[in-house]
């Protein structure tokens, strides 16, 4: 029954956040927007930061009718040149960033490439929003029928990726500027989109940069792959030589989704015998915007674990430490990152005038996932350019989530802020504002390029729909939350957590890569949990 109740919202979910097929094929990129040679009117669309938001608007954007701008405009047709610029060579499905890092899912199902995600077999023209394939050509294909005169069976778009750094945008030229390998290039642009998401920043706390270890990106997640080796090298040699007097200790700084998340892996990753794992939060409560369901589940979760949870409590500062307890089998790389935390209380709720109390921590291993900050403010491209910012940084944008003035930049995700409260920083939103965003860019290019200026196009408004939330709690542990009401928590949800992120990947072909990757991973560490099971446990001496 629960399954049916899953199945029976995945149309209305798909179709909200929009399931694509994929573009026709890679192009070469134009330097300039305007026509070809066959009077095809070829409009130069423009899209910064390859995350949710702008790989699902790189992948919407090409189902929108083009060839319906054509009828109107009476001579010319139009099709659009899409170009996707991240300083990335690939996708990072966040969510899932967790199992790489403990080797629960593959490189190729968390992180693909941009390029594979935008080759495909052919791009097909819909008249709604769905984003959901025709099925009558699925249908013509399994029969064997083909139709050449049909015009979208070349496509509708030209997209092509580029891996480069922002260097600029001249919004008044509605130009980009960009660095690449073999140096600065400009783009004109006729519509734009930034997404250049979040970075976790942690340079607000002296010697956190030093010593803090951010996990946000695949770089990230790989260097603290190899340093969880090399404290397993460690863990090893101490237990055989009886050597190991007291519990290392890994800290996680920030008690929200990702803290909680991250905190719960490196327990079934490292283990809780020898490794004290520790997450501190400044605010009341862990996972406080959490669901109910969510937040009760998380925190029984964190008991049951031993993790050892500090809440209202910040980080004041980080520093050095060697006391030389550890050096004789510790690897110079690991000693490196050992470090005092310093902690000072922030409990509202006590009145004191004198000096906070603090207290010190020591780490093997510092992770960071508090005080995230919008690229648009870090990035001196995005931050030295015309457009409206908040004090975070954010661009402002109209409910429609193009710029003021600028009836052509549209800012979407993290990045932006299009009412007076942000909208969370979660996936969700920025795959729904993706496709209101291409929405409204096709609109307004069409009013651009037809004649039928009483037929013109609106532009919508974004609205949210909190679709739910899901979290893993470990390598066989989630809990979920979704929109219908349904709530469920263990290896149930967890199993049904990987099934919905493969249906949510950017493209089909990714997803069935990930439901089969994903499902086997999973009945493999199955069978070896349930052998260690029935195996005598190691005496270490």
């Amino acid at each position: 029954g629960f399954i049916l109740c899953a199945v029976s919202q995945l149309p209305t979910a798909l179709a909200f956040v929009g399931f694509h097929a994929a573009p026709k094929r890679i192009s070469t990129l134009y330097a300039t927007s305007g026509s070809s040679d066959d009077g095809v009117i070829q409009p130069h669309i423009v899209i910064l930061g390859g995350g949710f938001g702008g790989i699902n608007s790189a992948l919407t954007l090409p189902t929108l009718p083009w060839s319906d701008v054509a009828q109107g405009s009476g001579t010319t047709s139009v099709k659009p040149r899409i170009t996707l610029i991240d300083k990335s060579e690939r996708f990072v499905f966040l969510p899932l960033l967790y199992e790489l890092c403990v080797d629960d899912a593959s490189i190729d199902e968390v992180a693909p490439t941009f390029k594979s995600l935008l080759s495909g077999v052919g791009t097909k023209k819909i008249s709604t929003l769905s984003g959901l394939p025709d099925l009558s050509d699925a249908l013509q294909l399994l029969s064997g029928e083909s139709n050449d005169d049909d015009e979208t069976k070349e496509g509708n778009c030209e997209v092509s990726f580029l891996q480069a750094q922002v260097e600029g945008i001249d919004a008044n030229n509605n130009q980009v500027v960009i660095n690449r390998s073999s140096g600065i290039e400009t783009l004109n642009y006729d519509a734009l989109i930034i997404a250049t998401g979040a970075e976790v920043s942690c340079d607000a706390v002296p010697g956190a940069s030093q010593f803090a270890l951010p996990f946000y990106t695949v770089d990230q997640c790989f260097e603290l792959k190899r340093r969880l080796s090399l404290i397993d090298n460690y863990l090893e040699e101490v237990r055989a030589s009886s050597e190991l007097e007291q519990s290392t200790n890994v800290a996680v700084v920030g008690g929200g989704y990702s803290g909680v998340e991250l905190a719960l892996n490196l327990v079934d990753r490292l283990g809780s015998n020898d490794v004290q794992v520790t997450l501190v939060h400044r605010g009341k409560q862990v996972l406080e915007y959490a669901t109910e369901h969510n937040r009760n589940a998380g925190m029984e979760r964190l008991k049951s674990a031993g993790v050892n949870v500090m809440t209202s409590t910040s980080v004041a500062e980080v520093s050095s430490w060697d006391d030389g307890a550890h050096n004789d089998n510790m690897s110079e790389t690991l000693r490196k990152q050992l470090c005092t935390v310093k902690l000072t209380a922030t409990n509202e709720s006590i009145e004191d005038e004198g000096e906070p109390e603090t207290t010190q921590l020591a780490t093997t291993l510092l992770l960071w996932t508090a005080g995230s900050t919008p690229t648009s403010i870090r990035n001196a491209g995005i931050r030295n350019s015309v457009l409206p910012r908040d004090a975070m940084g954010r661009i402002l944008t109209s409910p429609t989530l193009n710029v003021a003035n600028y009836p052509n930049v549209f800012a979407i995700g993290d990045c932006s802020r299009p009412k007076k409260v942000p909208y969370p920083g979660t996936a969700q939103v920025a795959m729904q504002m993706a496709t209101v965003a291409s929405w409204n860019i096709y609109a307004t290019l069409s009013k651009k390029y037809s004649s039928r200026e009483q037929d013109s196009l609106k532009l919508l408004p974004f609205s949210y729909l909190n679709l739910g939330e899901m979290m893993t709690l470990g390598t066989n542990d989630a809990t979920i939350s979704t929109l219908g009401g349904i709530e469920l928590s263990g290896p149930a949800a967890s199993w049904l957590r990987r099934l919905v992120y493969a249906v949510r990947m950017p493209t089909p072909g990714q997803g069935l890569f990930a439901a089969v990757d994903g499902s086997s991973r999973k009945l493999a560490r199955g069978a070896l949990r349930n052998a260690r099971r029935k195996s005598k446990p190691v005496d270490w001496k």
